[in-house]
């Protein structure tokens, strides 16, 4: 059954376990599970004769996954899908984990069942342990005094981060290896503000390593979710939304960084890719497609050694290196110099190749669209047309947003809604689409100019205050105060393949703070940016968005202000100038925002360049700018050193 009163209700009038089982379209293990155990008529008999079984699609209702999975983590010491958590009747955490096979699972059913029967006590005395554990949420203190960063926090972090890093093929020193983009962004960062040509070197290895193994698909474009192995070669071959549309970003701005053409060329990809199989007829995009089809993992993506172009050995490897359980997977070869020419060969050997792929069986797509995620595609979009100075892109990121406005928000109410289903929205808005909204409208005001961006991003922050921030412990919370509330209020701290909502909206706050000369949401991002401080130099991996938020406040919070008649054109000119987290703005006509305020000559172009809230005088040719951005990035490098 789906979660609804109702049901949860049918609990206690049954005198019943709830089992939560959580899973996503394009879990294998979720549907390996639900084939041998849930379909399974005798098997279904005993969970439906002692229990009342309910099942929720984690990307629908992350809410209900982030509660039960943080539960299974404190009563096992692991998580992951499919997540299966049984409680009480009045919801309290008693048992959980992840698959499990037939006969393991059956055995569970019936254990637990005889225990409600035979002791309820005892299994209530648990609940209501788990159910403390599951309360100890931190609260952050205030902050009484100006808050200072220090560097020093983010090379502890670093240094202890670098341990755990695979120096010859690229990500982490283990396998599976996952892509986490913002990771990588924080690290190329740093790296260019502290000189560590070490660090650099490894960032453009990881994305270099991602960008010619399994994991990216070389025919069709598009990131697949992680790699099995540390080679990058065996990947999971499900495709998420959220780590394509974040990858779209990362490597638009690892293409400016390195200026390697081939990063430029997997932001192509991945786009042509989306809007060739993801794209609805709407103008949104879908959350997922599995890794299974025709009853195989990754049968869609893999070769038959005899069945390939001659030319294929020309560009990817089919010596032992690219075969897989005895078929091809497309790796491309090593040692082959990439120029513009070798792209024009090899898409022409991928186009053949997509050809015939496209008269399999396609894996099964899940249409569901999701706001959070769409905002975040719609924010790397607005990244790569700065990046790749394309206004297709532009243009591309406008479409989505206005998709996303005209559909999931009702302005009357204020609310977002998270998910179109079928056609249908979903009931719950989160704390992730505000979020990721606000942050890919602000990305996109900076890319357009256009006011009406920023002033909704400005709207939706203040309705996420009144709707998920709690002041008593300085965090915001992931589910509306005004929704049904769950056992326990999640809160997301730290960054993981998706960064911590709180990390979102802290730099969210500390960008509008600047635009609009907001001091409140300045303090509150504060409070929240300080008060995680102590985690970073244990485990940086999980705070690499708070670390990217640490370290522009490190370096100033640079701003790189542009307004006068050809503002677009000057701005346009000084977008191959690397300046790293800086907040780059233009208007080419008198503006009420804050920014602009008193920074307007109807007959002159004017370039400020600003750091700490403090700017010189400002330029009107692009030379003069160039040089004083090169001299205080310069400066900032000695001051951090």
């Amino acid at each position: 059954m789906p979660w609804k009163k109702e049901h949860l209700e049918r609990a206690t009038k049954e005198n019943k376990l709830i089992l939560v089982s959580v899973g996503y379209s394009s879990c294998h293990w979720c549907h390996v599970m639900e084939k041998e155990s849930f379909e399974d008529p005798g098997v279904a008999e005993i969970m439906n004769d002692h229990f009342i079984c309910i099942k929720v699609d984690r990307e629908e209702r992350p809410d209900i996954d982030q509660v039960h999975m943080e539960a299974v983590q404190l009563m096992s010491g692991q998580g992951g899908w499919p997540l299966n958590c049984f409680t009480s009747p009045d919801g309290l955490p008693i048992y959980g984990g992840t698959y499990f096979k037939k006969e393991q699972w059956v055995n569970i059913l019936k254990q637990l069942a005889t225990l409600w029967s035979e002791n309820p006590e005892k299994v209530l005395e648990y609940g209501k342990a788990v159910k403390e554990g599951l309360d100890k949420k931190p609260i952050l203190s205030k902050n009484k005094d100006s808050v200072q960063f220090d560097i020093s926090t983010l090379e502890n972090g670093v240094k202890r981060w670098e341990t755990r890093m695979d120096r010859v093929h690229g990500g982490p020193n283990k396998a599976p290896k996952f892509p986490l983009p913002g990771s990588y962004e924080f690290l190329m960062n740093y790296a260019f503000y502290k000189e560590d040509k070490s660090l650099e070197e490894y960032v453009n290895l990881s994305l270099e390593k991602m960008a010619r193994g399994g994991l990216y698909d070389q025919v069709g474009g598009g990131f697949t979710r992680y790699s099995t192995d540390i080679f990058w070669k065996v990947p999971h071959f499900e495709k998420m939304l959220y780590d394509n549309a974040q990858l779209i970003g990362l490597y638009s701005m690892a293409y400016k960084h390195y200026n390697q053409l081939e990063f430029r060329k997997v932001v192509d990809g991945t786009i042509e890719w989306l809007k060739r199989e993801m794209k609805d007829s709407s103008g949104g995009y879908y959350s997922a497609l599995d890794a299974d089809s025709d009853g195989e993992e990754g049968k869609f993506y893999t070769w038959n050694t005899a069945h390939v172009p001659e030319d294929y050995a020309d560009y990817y490897d089919t010596s032992e290196r690219g075969i897989w359980e005895g078929m091809l997977i497309p790796i491309r070869k090593e040692g082959i110099e990439i120029s513009e020419s070798y792209y024009d060969s090899l898409e022409k050997l991928n186009k053949k190749l997509l050809q015939e792929r496209n008269s399999r069986v396609r894996p099964e797509t899940d249409t569901k669209i999701i706001l959070s995620w769409n905002a975040m595609l719609a924010k790397s979009l607005a990244v790569a047309a700065v990046q790749l100075n394309s206004e297709t892109y532009l243009k591309d990121a406008k479409e989505l947003i206005g998709f996303i406005e005209r559909t999931f928000y009702d302005h009357g109410s204020g609310k977002l809604y998270h998910t179109i289903t079928s056609g249908k929205l979903g009931d719950n808005s989160f704390l992730e689409d505000y979020a990721f909204l606000i942050d890919a409208l602000i990305s996109l005001f900076e890319a357009s100019g256009e006011n009406k961006y920023i002033e909704l991003a400005r709207e939706l922050c203040h309705i996420a205050m009144d709707k998920f921030y709690d002041e008593k412990s300085g965090l915001f919370q992931f589910i509306d105060i005004t929704d049904e509330q769950l056992i326990s209020t999640p809160i997301e701290l730290n960054d993981n393949v998706i960064p911590a909502t709180n990390s979102v909206m802290a730099d969210n706050l500390f960008k509008l703070s600047s635009i609009f000369n907001i001091s409140y949401f300045e303090r509150v991002a504060e409070r929240l940016l300080k008060g995680i401080e102590k985690g970073i130099p244990d485990y940086a991996e999980g705070y690499f968005n708070w670390m990217k938020l640490w370290l522009n406040r490190c370096i100033g919070s640079p701003e790189l202000v542009v307004t006068g008649p050809d503002a677009l054109k000057v701005f346009k000119e000084l977008n191959d100038e690397i300046f790293p987290l800086s907040l780059r703005v233009f208007s080419s006509k008198p503006n009420r925002l804050e920014i602009f305020k008193g920074r307007f000559k109807t007959d002159m172009n004017q370039i400020h360049i600003c750091k700490n809230h403090s700017c010189k005088l400002p330029h009107q040719e692009t030379p003069g700018a160039r040089e004083e951005i090169r001299e205080l990035i310069e400066q900032t490098k000695k001051e951090i050193a």
